[in-house]
């Protein structure tokens, strides 16, 4: 079988699970098995593959049928053009979430060793990401999971970054938990999904730890909590930087207007509210 042939036969596998992702995701499945980027495929398209690629591709489209999130499959996604292990036990890192990356990069500009804190880190895409592309900055993660937290190691490991401190521990215990150092940006997905509507998530979603999606009976448990423990650890020049859920912006915000001056609502490329910002903490 051809390269090309066996691309045709996982897309059209797939179509029942992925709709219209298909063809995406056969790509990648080849891709991976041949240890090549997507974008090679069309070159080597007629270059026969072997019976073990073949049998290997049947039990990666047999996962994906049976709801297996094709990023768990693969073991590894990419973000903000870095990869990182993923697998059971931990968030699989959005496209969306690299805003705050954005959003991070430009309030950092021009600014000398910053501290960064990233707050329910997960597999770490986030501060690794800013450990990596700032190289004096001081970044310090929070995780609470275990099995989280060993992919946080591995990817810390992968993207080499030695500027980047593991924490595990809970998000509601506060501050404390970083010795009360001071960050001057503090960032933060965390979990936002209404628990009344967790059942009705797509089954790739409900792979995911619940505990990286349950954001409490109206998603904004986290949200408050780093307002009321949290805050106090950010600089007075600093900024607050949190993903929210795509109808959660004026809830979010009425969360930090109570201290913080100026606090705004970011959308991402498709209009939903995506990102939260807040500077200029209310000293009063």
């Amino acid at each position: 079988m051809k390269v090309e042939e066996l691309r045709k036969k996982i897309a059209s596998a797939l179509i029942e699970c992925s709709y219209e992702e298909a063809d995406f995701e056969a790509d990648c499945i080849v891709a991976d098995l041949l240890g090549v980027t997507n974008s090679v495929l069309p070159v080597i398209g007629s270059t026969d593959v072997s019976s073990e690629i073949v049998a290997q591709a049947e039990i990666y489209v047999q996962r994906r049928h049976n709801c297996e999130p094709l990023q768990y499959i693969l073991g590894k996604w990419e973000f903000y053009g870095k990869s990182f292990y993923v697998g059971e036990g931990v968030l699989i890192p959005r496209p969306e979430t690299e805003l705050l990356i954005d959003i991070a990069l430009d309030f950092l500009k021009g600014k000398k060793a910053p501290v960064c804190f990233d707050l329910c880190s997960g597999s770490g895409c986030i501060g690794i990401t800013l450990a990596s592309l700032i190289s004096d900055s001081d970044v310090t993660v929070l995780e609470k999971s275990e099995k989280a937290i060993s992919y946080l190691r591995c990817n810390k490991e992968l993207n080499r970054t030695k500027n980047l401190k593991i924490v595990q521990g809970d998000l509601f215990n506060g501050a404390c938990v970083f010795d009360n150092k001071m960050c001057d940006i503090l960032l933060s997905n965390p979990p936002y999904i209404r628990r009344d509507i967790l059942p009705d998530l797509q089954r790739e979603v409900q792979a995911e730890p619940n505990m990286a999606l349950d954001g409490g009976e109206d998603g904004l448990d986290f949200y408050r909590a780093i307002a009321d423990k949290w805050v106090s650890s950010i600089k007075p020049d600093g900024m607050l930087v949190v993903e929210i859920g795509d109808e959660q912006g004026s809830a979010v915000c009425e969360i930090f207007r109570k201290h913080f001056t100026e606090v705004n609502v970011i959308k991402d490329l498709f209009g939903n509210d995506r990102v939260v910002t807040a500077k200029n903490i209310n000293l009063e």
